[in-house]
């Protein structure tokens, strides 16, 4: 029964996103909350184990997946996270900030004009609602990701979320072992490292403090880093600090210079 369940709502996301291409950012977002309009009772229905088989089979296309697919995969990633923290007894209030969290991080751009249309002469804010889907940019924009890179950063960020310490567990069988091409390792709690710090991430934090976990590239894009999976991670708020604008390999030859020159200082102190 399950098995057919996922089967019939697979095939309806599939009808419904596969004539998206082409369309201008406010189609894309009409479509979007007409697919919700449609699935969302359907969806709410299904089973976490329904969700799990239907994202188990999309995950083994890895970086072959296409526009369609990664679309219907981001929408069960998040109906799935959604599901699993609720079971959790978390607040929907604060499961529905990390989703907008990781949506704005992920297919989304920061803001990108360079003044306020709210406040002339003031710099761009996201309360000017000036987000866009990464894909409208022009491929040279330090925004620009295609669909399937910008869409799996956002998945990314989801699962890394699960695998931060403290996350609530994973039914058995679910879905631990089906995105170790995308995060390097299971989804399981603790597994997941702040990239910088390479300390582990409290879940509490994340859930409780939003703003103190922020998503970064480990190549910014100020420097030609591209938003791409391989480059973009969940980091404490102090992480993303210490690492400014410098790339991963820049940060580490600081590091060393400092500890090197304080070594030698305490050395000749002696």
């Amino acid at each position: 029964m399950e098995e057919r369940e996922a089967d019939n709502l697979m095939n309806k996301q599939i009808s419904l996103f596969s004539t998206s291409q082409d369309k201008t950012d406010d189609e894309l977002i009409e479509e979007e909350i007409e697919f919700i309009n449609i699935s969302a009772r359907q969806l709410k229905r299904s089973s976490i184990e329904v969700h799990s088989d239907l994202i188990k089979q999309l995950a083994r296309l890895e970086y072959e997946i296409s526009e369609v697919k990664v679309r219907i995969l981001i929408t069960l990633i998040t109906s799935f996270f959604k599901k699993h923290l609720l079971s959790a007894k978390y607040e929907d209030k604060k499961i529905q900030a990390l989703i907008t969290k990781f949506r704005d991080a992920g297919r989304r751009s920061a803001p990108w004009k360079p003044t306020s249309e709210r406040v002339p002469g003031r710099p761009q804010d996201g309360a000017d609602g000036n987000r866009r889907l990464r894909w409208l940019f022009e491929p040279d924009h330090k925004f620009y990701a295609n669909e399937v890179d910008a869409t799996l950063v956002e998945i990314k960020y989801f699962l890394q979320t699960l695998s931060m310490a403290e996350a609530p567990t994973l039914p058995v069988d679910s879905i631990q072992e089906s995105f170790i091409w995308l995060l390097g390792h299971p989804i399981e709690p603790g597994m997941y490292l702040d990239p910088i710090q390479l300390v582990p991430i409290e879940f509490s934090q994340l859930i409780n403090t939003p703003k103190t976990i922020q998503s970064g590239h480990l190549i910014p894009l100020d420097r030609g880093g591209r938003h791409t999976p391989d480059n973009t991670f969940l980091m404490l708020d102090r992480s993303n600090q210490i690492q400014g604008n410098q790339t991963l390999e820049e940060l580490l030859q600081l590091m060393e210079r400092v500890v090197r020159g304080y070594q030698e200082k305490r050395k000749n102190n002696k």
